[in-house]
Order: C-alpha cells, then sequence, then structure tokens
C-alpha cells in the first residue's frame, strides 16, 4: 500500500529515539488506516510515551519518518501538525476557567477590533458540547464537572482544533465503569465522523470493546500487528513479556526461602479503605512482601497509607499489635521507614548536604542534652548509613542535587533507615537508577531482611519482583492475586491486567 494512498492516516517509517544509552524507539514502522481505532500497548518502558510525543512533535525521532495526512487535497504533514491532537493521561484543563474558555484556550476567537468573541466562542463550544450530551457545561467551572464531563470537554477541545487523527493517551483514568462505557461510545461517534483513532491503555479488556487493531511494542521495536478480532489478552501479555524469564538488566536471582509462619505478625493491614481502594494481609518479620498493579490500581495507595501519608476511610493498620498514629511522623515514631513514590518532589531537599539529608528522618536521635544536634554523632550515622547503601559522594558535605539519580535515590533509602526502622515501606525503590544501582539497592533489601527486618514494595513497574516473598497484585482498587515466590514474568504481566 502506498504511503499516500487514501486509505492511510498515518504512516511512520524506521523512527529511532535515542536517549543517551538507551534506545527509546528502534526503527518503528506502521501504518494505521483512516477512521480506524488501533490500540497501542506495551508494558512501561516498551516505548509507548515517546512515539505518543514523537507524533505529537514533542521531540523529534533520530531517524526515521512520520507522515500524517491533513484534511485537504491529500496533504501531507511531519509530525505536531493541526492534523493531529492528543488528549493525555493527566488532564491539562484550568479547573477555575468556564469549559468554553478551556475549549478555546490559547486561541479565544476575536472580533474586528481584536477584542475576545466571547459570543461565538460560547456558540462554538455549546455545538460541540450538545454533540456529547453535555451542552448544559458550557459556563461551568471545570472544578464543578463530574470526571467523565471533565474528560469529554477535554476530548472536544481536541476535536475543536480539526483533527484527523486523535492520540488517547489511558482516557479512561478517573473514570468509573458507566463513565467508561459512555465515553467508549463517544469515542465511537468520532470514529464514524471519519477521525483515526490511537488508543493507548493499561487495560487490555479496553482494547476489544474500542479498537479495530492493536500494535504491541517491546523494548522500543514494534513486535506484533493484528487485528484485535485475532487476538486475545493471552496473546498480548505474550508479546508484551516476550519470551524471557527474568526482567531485562537484572541478573537472575535465588529464590527467597519461605517465611516461616512461626515468625510474629509485625504488620497487620485489616480491612484498609482508601476511597475506592481497599486491602488486607499480615506480613511477617523478615518478609519482603512487594505490591504492584497497573498505574492508580491502589498499591500505592495502599503503601502510602501505611506509613501514615493517606488516611483511612475505615480499617486499621497495626504495627506490633498497635495501631500505627496518624501521620508521617507516627509511623516513624511506630517504626515504620518510608520511600516516598518522587524523589525529587519529596524524598530530599536539593541544597542540603547528603550527610543533612541521610540522617533527617532521625534529627530527634541526634540531639545533645541542650537540644541541639550533635555534630559527631550525626556524622557517625551518616558513615555508617553511606556503607550500608553505599553512597558515592565526593564528601559529607556534597549538595544531594550534585549527585548522580542512583546515588540521589541511596541518600532518600538512607534516610528511611536512620530512625532504625523494624519496617521499611519502599514505593518505586529503584525508579531512575542504572542497573548497577539497582543491583546494588536489591542486595540490600535482601540483607535487610535477612537481618530480620521487613520491607514493603510497592510498584507499576520497573521492579524486580523476584526478590520478594510473595507479591499482591492490585486490580481496580481490590487484591486481584496473590503470587509466591518463583512465578513467572508471564504470571506477573496476566494478573496486573486481572486475568
Amino acid at each position: 500500500m502506498s504511503e499516500h494512498s487514501d486509505d492511510i492516516a498515518i504512516a511512520i517509517e524506521g523512527v529511532t529515539k535515542q536517549y543517551g544509552p538507551t534506545t527509546a524507539l528502534d526503527g518503528v514502522s506502521l501504518r494505521i488506516r483512516r477512521g480506524r481505532s488501533c490500540a497501542l500497548l506495551g508494558r512501561n518502558g516498551a516505548g509507548k510515551s515517546t512515539l505518543i510525543a514523537a507524533l505529537t512533535g514533542l521531540v523529534r525521532a533520530d531517524s526515521g519518518t512520520i507522515s500524517v495526512r491533513g484534511d485537504a487535497d491529500g496533504e501531507i504533514e511531519g509530525p505536531g501538525g493541526h492534523s493531529i491532537a492528543c488528549v493525555y493521561q493527566k488532564s491539562t484543563l484550568v479547573s477555575e476557567l468556564t469549559v468554553a474558555e478551556n475549549i478555546w484556550l490559547g486561541r479565544y476567537p476575536r472580533n474586528r477590533l481584536g477584542l475576545v468573541d466571547w459570543h461565538r466562542m460560547r456558540a462554538d463550544s455549546l455545538a460541540y458540547l450538545e454533540e456529547w450530551g453535555i451542552g448544559h457545561t458550557v459556563d461551568l467551572p471545570v472544578e464543578a464537572l463530574e470526571p467523565i464531563e471533565a474528560k469529554i470537554v477535554e476530548v472536544c477541545r481536541a476535536l475543536s482544533r480539526g483533527p484527523r487523527i486523535l492520540l488517547l493517551d489511558e482516557p479512561t483514568a478517573g473514570l468509573d465503569e458507566a463513565g467508561c462505557r459512555e465515553l467508549f461510545e463517544k469515542i465511537r461517534l468520532a470514529r464514524s465522523r471519519g477521525v483515526t483513532i490511537i488508543y493507548v491503555s493499561h487495560y487490555l479488556e479496553e482494547v476489544f470493546q474500542v479498537c479495530d487493531e492493536a500494535v504491541i511494542l517491546r523494548d522500543g521495536r514494534v513486535v506484533l500487528e493484528a487485528d484485535t478480532a485475532d487476538l486475545t489478552v493471552e496473546t498480548i501479555v505474550d508479546a508484551m513479556v516476550g519470551e524471557v524469564d527474568g526482567r531485562p538488566g537484572h541478573a537472575a536471582r535465588d529464590l527467597p526461602e519461605e517465611v516461616p509462619e512461626s515468625r510474629p505478625v509485625v504488620l497487620d493491614i485489616d480491612g484498609a479503605v482508601i476511597g475506592e481502594v481497599s486491602a488486607s494481609t499480615r506480613v511477617r518479620r523478615g518478609e519482603i512482601l512487594g505490591f504492584t498493579g497497573l498505574d492508580g490500581a491502589g498499591h500505592v495507595r495502599i503503601a502510602e497509607a501505611i506509613v501514615g501519608a493517606q488516611a483511612l476511610d475505615s480499617g486499621r493498620i497495626s504495627v506490633g499489635g498497635t495501631r500505627v498514629p496518624r501521620g508521617v511522623d507516627g509511623a516513624i515514631r511506630a517504626g515504620i521507614g518510608f520511600v516516598p513514590e518522587d524523589r525529587h518532589r519529596s524524598g530530599f531537599v536539593p541544597d542540603l548536604s547528603v550527610e543533612e539529608n541521610s540522617t533527617l528522618s532521625a534529627l530527634r536521635l541526634l540531639r545533645n542534652r541542650a537540644g541541639l544536634i550533635d555534630e559527631r554523632r550525626r556524622r557517625t550515622k551518616y558513615e555508617e548509613l553511606a556503607g550500608e547503601w553505599e553512597i558515592k559522594a565526593s564528601s559529607p558535605e556534597q549538595r544531594t542535587a550534585e549527585l548522580s539519580g542512583g546515588n540521589q535515590q541511596k541518600v532518600v533509602m538512607a534516610r528511611a533507615l536512620a530512625t532504625d526502622p523494624d519496617i521499611l515501606v519502599l514505593i518505586n525503590p529503584t525508579a531512575g537508577v542504572d542497573v548497577h544501582a539497582r543491583s546494588s539497592i536489591y542486595t540490600t533489601i535482601q540483607e535487610l531482611a535477612l537481618a530480620g527486618r521487613t520491607v514493603v514494595i510497592a510498584s507499576s513497574d520497573g521492579v524486580d519482583f523476584t526478590i520478594a516473598h510473595r507479591v499482591i497484585v492490585m486490580f481496580r482498587g481490590r487484591p486481584h492475586a496473590e503470587l509466591a515466590a518463583g512465578f513467572s514474568e508471564k504470571q506477573l504481566a496476566a494478573a496486573v491486567q486481572g486475568e
């Protein structure tokens, strides 16, 4: 089929993109037909986000071409042209502005005097909204909308630009089941009018409801293209995971020995409920427990509830039989150490020294009788932590912002251990670190467990859960499966999809 055939909406030929030593896209080639809905699938790190960014013009490919058919006389455009629009997973609406103002944000219509034509803006917005059945929202501020209404407003804003191709990145994020069904109907409506849909989702069951075909990426390459009628969840998972048994970049590990039932329960999560998320489990001394699932499945919220960063609606979390006090400070006093999801936002203070950041959680333990920090005691504590986590810094006084990503993460880990906690809760502990740093972190986690500490690891992807004694897989806010050590990568990937 020719690239300029009237049947082709977008043609991607040999697109490659590298970030330093990492190849995000490796010779990606595919063609998507006009008026079709194509699912773009793959695990985290497969290259989906980079390909979307290349299509929208946010990044420039190192090699290869992207040709987008325009909406006039067979015009051919490059990426980022007016014929392509994207609705991102995270809302880009301005909550204080009205729906009409959001739809035309940055391109308000003008009258002959050059002033904003508010009447025309409202009328044009109303026309789009009424097609989607929410015309009544035109004058409302976005903050007053229901989640499905806000999502439709984002779709209307994208379509108001007159694109022929609409990219939907995790469009059902934040929607309940009824909202998902309504959005799917609207997607079908857009397709019936000739709009080509590229649909990115981790929820595979959605793909079979709204997509004609699927493209699966793995390690930056297209590994499977097929009509959804010829696919099953199992075949998609197989393509996403591949034939390897281990995680890329991780050495094969011995299975952890089973934790004896005679060991005491140190962490008891009993009917913990946070919004739509709920879970219960008991964790023993020296156990490494994994919590995983798709983004938003609830595993991170449970981990944050353990450390007091999320308040429970009901249920209780106890350490050694005693309910954990509210707040992160209460959790620290109860013997829990914590590594947050985003080290840059809440993991460390960039301008403080490595020593100061590493001991930040233990200041109350480092004070002298006058209530001042005992600098000698702090230095001793830092040197102990730096040795345990193999922190590489020019000196204890070096600014944490100057360290590599892997060493910054080790500083955050050290801070979590500075109070000598019995329980360590780690969220995405290996995010943004290189292979060597990951291996060092895993080794230290295993050594901590062997020494009798209990470790809870929560992550959507990127963590080698083979170090865990068991893994609880969350799906849409509830525990879906519990996998004992020895599970395969395919079993984990299928459980994450709700299979």
